[in-house]
Parts: C-alpha cells; sequence; structure tokens
C-alpha cells in the first residue's frame, strides 16, 4: 500500500493512524515505543503483550518500573545495562533474555530496537519490537539435554564429561593444582537386572543419579559413562581428605534402600580416586583403583597407588598399545601345518596371529588375545585375520596347484558380534577362496555362550561351504552336546590327549575312545601336539585322518620346501 503525500483525497491522520495501529495489533510480535531515561520509561506498546506476559497495555503505561520487575534476576543487570548503552551512543538495541509472566511462567523474548530522530537529529525515543521466542529456546535446550547430558540419568554424558574434565584440568594446572577424580562403579548391578528384570534397573541407575547430585559438592561435575559407572570431577582445588569426603557421602547416599514395589532393595558402590593432569591417564588410574576398592567393601573407596595397581596399570597400558598397534598394522600371521597322514603331505594350515610389538618385540597370543576378547577389538582383529588367511590361502593354492586348506580361530566375541557373517563372506569374496578351504575353529566355551541367533549364524555359515570344527576337544565338560547341536565338520583333539601316547603312563584307551567316537559320527579329526615320531604313529594307527604339532615344523611363514618336507616314518 502506497501513500500520496499530499492531495484532496488523502486519507485523514487519524485514519492513517488507526490503520496503522489495526496493523500493529495484527503483527505476530510486539510493537512499542520508549522514553529515553533511566528505566525506559513505555510510551506504547502494542496489545499482543498481554497474551505473552499477562498484564495489559494499560498496566506497561502506567507502571514505570514494570518491565525492569519482570527481568528474569539472571538477566536484569545485563538488559538494563544494554538499554543504558543504547541510550547513551544511540546504537541499535538488540539482545535476549527472559521476563518474568504474571503467572509465573518463563518466557524468552528477542528485543530489537532504535533510536528515532526528529528532524533536528535530536533522539526523542526507543523504537522497536518484541519476538517470543520461548519455544525455540526450549527446543535448543531439549536439544542441549539430549546432545550433553544422559537421558536416564540427566547427570552429564560421556561426551560432556570430558569436556568438563579438560576445562577443570586446564583451569587446575594453570593455577598449579592436580584435578581430582572418582570413578565410581555399582556393585553386582548385573543382579538386579537379573533379578528384577530391565526396567527395575533402569529406575536404580535414575535414583542412583538422583543420589549423587545430593552428594556432590557446587561446582564439581557428575556423569554416567554408560552402564552402572559413573564420575565425579573435582573442579575445585581439592585435598585427599576432601576426596575422601566426598565418596563416603556418595557411599552413604547409594547404600540407602531403594523401593522395589515388593520390600527395599539394597545397592553398594566401589569408587576409585585419583588426582593428575592428564585426562586419559586420570580417567585409567581412577579407574584402576575402583577396582582394588572392590576387593576392600568394608571401606568403599581406594586411591590410586602407582605401586599396588602397578599390574592392573601395565594392563591398561597394554590395551591402549593394543589399540593402536591393531590401527598401525602391528600384527602378522604364521602358519601351522595340519599333515594328512594318509597321504603323509600337508593339507592346509592353521593360521596364528603375532603381535610385533615395537617395544617388546614379538609377543604371543596369549599375551594379547585375551585382552583383545575382553575389550572388543578381537572384532576388528579377527575380521583382519580372516582377509589375511583366505587371501594366503588362495596364493599358496596357485602356487601349488591343488587345493590348500586354510583355519582361522574364532572367538566368541566375534561369534556374538551382528556383523561376523559379513565378515566372512567379505574375506571370501575379496579374496576368492573356495569356501570349502576354510575351517572356523570354535572352542567349546565360545560354544557355550551361544543363542538362537548365533545358531542361526553357524547355520547360514555352514550353508555357505565353509567347514565348522571344534578345537580343544575333550577339555569342556559338554563336548558331545555340541558335536549335536551344531554343524561340526571336523574334531580337533586335544594335546592333552596325545602328549602322553608314546609313554608308558600314557592313556591309549582314552584317546582310541575319541578317535572312534569321532568315526562313528563321520567326523574328520586332526590330533593336536604331534611332537615326537611315536606320537605320529600311534595317532595314525588309531585311523586320525590329520595332525599338526612342532613334529611337522613350527609356525612359520609357509613356503614351497613346506609341502614336500613332512618327516616319515
Amino acid at each position: 500500500m502506497a501513500f500520496r503525500e499530499r492531495g484532496d483525497d488523502d486519507l485523514s491522520q487519524d485514519e492513517v493512524f488507526r490503520r496503522y495501529r489495526t496493523l500493529i495489533d495484527h503483527l505476530p510480535l510486539v510493537v512499542y515505543l520508549d522514553e529515553l531515561d533511566s528505566i525506559s520509561s513505555n510510551i506504547f506498546t502494542s496489545r499482543q503483550i498481554e497474551p505473552i506476559l499477562g498484564f495489559s497495555v494499560e498496566e506497561w503505561a502506567t507502571d514505570s518500573e514494570l518491565f525492569s520487575r519482570l527481568l528474569h534476576p539472571e538477566d536484569r543487570e545485563r538488559v538494563l545495562a544494554a538499554h543504558v548503552h543504547t541510550h547513551e551512543t544511540h546504537e541499535p538495541l538488540s539482545l535476549e533474555y527472559r521476563l518474568i509472566a504474571r503467572d509465573g511462567r518463563v518466557v524468552w523474548l528477542r528485543d530489537e530496537g532504535v533510536v528515532v530522530f526528529d528532524e533536528h537529529q535530536s533522539p526523542v525515543y526507543l523504537q522497536g519490537y518484541l519476538l517470543d521466542i520461548t519455544r525455540e529456546r526450549e527446543a535448543e535446550q531439549q536439544l542441549r539435554q539430549l546432545a550433553l547430558y544422559d537421558p536416564l540419568t540427566g547427570l552429564a554424558n560421556r561426551a560432556f564429561f570430558h569436556e568438563r574434565l579438560r576445562h577443570a584440568i586446564k583451569l587446575r594446572h594453570d593455577e598449579g593444582h592436580a584435578t581430582g577424580l572418582l570413578y565410581l562403579d555399582l556393585d553386582d548391578f548385573k543382579g538386579i537386572n537379573d533379578r528384577w528384570g530391565h526396567d527395575l534397573g533402569d529406575e536404580v541407575l535414575h535414583e542412583i543419579g538422583r543420589r549423587i547430585e545430593r552428594s556432590m559438592r557446587p561446582g564439581d561435575t557428575a556423569a554416567r559413562l554408560g552402564g552402572d559407572e559413573f564420575a565425579i570431577v573435582l573442579t575445585e582445588p581439592v585435598t585427599p581428605d576432601d576426596a575422601v569426603g566426598v565418596a563416603e557421602r556418595l557411599l552413604a547416599e547409594i547404600g540407602k534402600p531403594l523401593d522395589s514395589g515388593s520390600g527395599p532393595l539394597y545397592a553398594t558402590a566401589s569408587i576409585g580416586i585419583a588426582f593428575g593432569s592428564d585426562d586419559e591417564t586420570l580417567l585409567r588410574e581412577a579407574d584402576i583403583a575402583m577396582y582394588r576398592a572392590k576387593g576392600h567393601p568394608e571401606v568403599g573407596y581406594a586411591f590410586f597407588d602407582s605401586q599396588l595397581d602397578r599390574v592392573a596399570l601395565e594392563r591398561s597400558q597394554r590395551i591402549v598399545e593394543l589399540r593402536e598397534g591393531i590401527a598401525r598394522g602391528e600384527f602378522r600371521l604364521d602358519y601351522q601345518a595340519v599333515v594328512d597322514l594318509e597321504h603323509n603331505r600337508i593339507q592346509g594350515y592353521e593360521a596364528l596371529v603375532r603381535w610385533e610389538h615395537p617395544t617388546a618385540g614379538e609377543l604371543p597370543p596369549g599375551e594379547f588375545i585375551p585382552l583383545a576378547e575382553e575389550t572388543g577389538l578381537i572384532v576388528g582383529l579377527g575380521e583382519w585375520v580372516l582377509t589375511e588367511a583366505c587371501t594366503e590361502a588362495v596364493r599358496l593354492c596357485q602356487l601349488h596347484g591343488r587345493p590348500i586348506h586354510m583355519s582361522v580361530n574364532v572367538s566368541a566375541r566375534q561369534l556374538h558380534h551382528s556383523d561376523f557373517l559379513r565378515h566372512v563372506t567379505r574375506a571370501l569374496d575379496s579374496s576368492a577362496l573356495m569356501p570349502s578351504l576354510l575351517t572356523l575353529e570354535l572352542t567349546e566355551s565360545t560354544l557355550l555362550s551361544s543363542n538362537e541367533r548365533v545358531a542361526r549364524t553357524l547355520e547360514r555359515i555352514k550353508a555357505l561351504g565353509v567347514v565348522l570344527a571344534l578345537d580343544d576337544f575333550g577339555t569342556g565338560y559338554a563336548s558331545l552336546s555340541y558335536l549335536r547341536q551344531f554343524p561340526i565338520d571336523v574334531v580337533k583333539i586335544d594335546r592333552s590327549f596325545t602328549a602322553n601316547a608314546d609313554s608308558k603312563d600314557g592313556d591309549l584307551v582314552l584317546l582310541k575312545g575319541i578317535i572312534d567316537l569321532g568315526h562313528a559320527l563321520e567326523l574328520n579329526l586332526v590330533a593336536e601336539g604331534i611332537e615326537t615320531p611315536e606320537q605320529h604313529t600311534i595317532v595314525r594307527k588309531l585311523g586320525c585322518q590329520q595332525a599338526q604339532g612342532f613334529y611337522f615344523g613350527r609356525p612359520t611363514h609357509p613356503a614351497q620346501r613346506d609341502l614336500d618336507c613332512i618327516p616319515r616314518v
């Protein structure tokens, strides 16, 4: 709409003002005019102010202190200072703040204003608008809550915890102080879940989070790191006695009975305490101290002690090195020959992983496989072993012009991983190895932890044509049930049954019984641990189809001569 400057047909000033007021009253914001005085006395406020804050335009016009009185206490000083600055400098006003509505609601507003000048360039009044941004701010707060806080307990999440820890360390380090950290773990929380169910377990964690908050000092940061593990950053300078005071309050609060719906439920916790100036080291040391505290439930907490916790610290350091070693490719495969006893020739190999540690030298599997399984690093390492071993098998098949089988050990952690089947198929596809030339070796302990999903995975792997072997047969308690329950093709007889086969005390009857059982079940049998000519002769005569052990050579990288240099008896 355009207005002409002058003319008989021009609208009257009152009509223009009426239409202007109508337009203002329909805008989705509050328009205002304020005096340029110390309290920004109101000249005009549009009627949208009433549904937003509950105060009428008449109240705004007659109560000169209403605006400053409604300012949120945390914003008052900042907002009034901004108004004073605009009045003195005539610069635009632009800020966001909170006002308290008549019903007690907190309303977020965006305030944009400019100083209006008369024809003599003298400042007359402040003109601006207020926009209700409460919903946007609440949405931002919800997103922040999701990004920084644990939804179950309301405590800081792991990401925010690390941010706060690094910030506290920087502050304390600049002041010449060490930062204190408490690492808290509930005792036997799995038992609560198993007995009462996960819903009640979540309620327990929620209540524990509230109790941790009640026990903290002002300024400290509590976080849920995951599961039933919590951490508290002591942000102010603290002494060991201060840390003990926090730990004892935590233990006392957590130890109070909880309502399970059918009687009181009691929880206990163990707390590790550490001081330092490096976030990763501090967290690791507090974690180590917490595990030592579990051995002293009568106290409930323990400080990190470099002497007492040396073994645990070395273990923790080895885990870090293991993770870095996998990333840097510090591993290689050696191969132990599997010999066809009937034809006295190597028919395949078992892949054995070795760690070429940059400072400790070559490490055998026993020194790192348990750590890899415990931490889950075995999943990535195991996939690499699968791919590398399949690729080597194809190379050997091409080199020697006949099928060469490859065996790969599989841990329970790998077997339970949702991507394990994909790891197997990817290794076969990338290497172009025939599935029937790949054998996956599973121990009884691995099968012991299996479930229906694992059983389906094994069936699908079997359907690919991959061979499944039961390793270390006879060392567990339910070997025969596994032979019926799972699609096993190969049984590897544990070395404990072959080690003394050539001595006077050797139990040939038991070894013969195992081999006869394998024949009855139409299984392929591999005798492990063959180290002497006599053991070789015995297992061959008893009808074992294959064997492996130092008698046929130590694990190494296969070469042409390996296939031709088999001891003959």
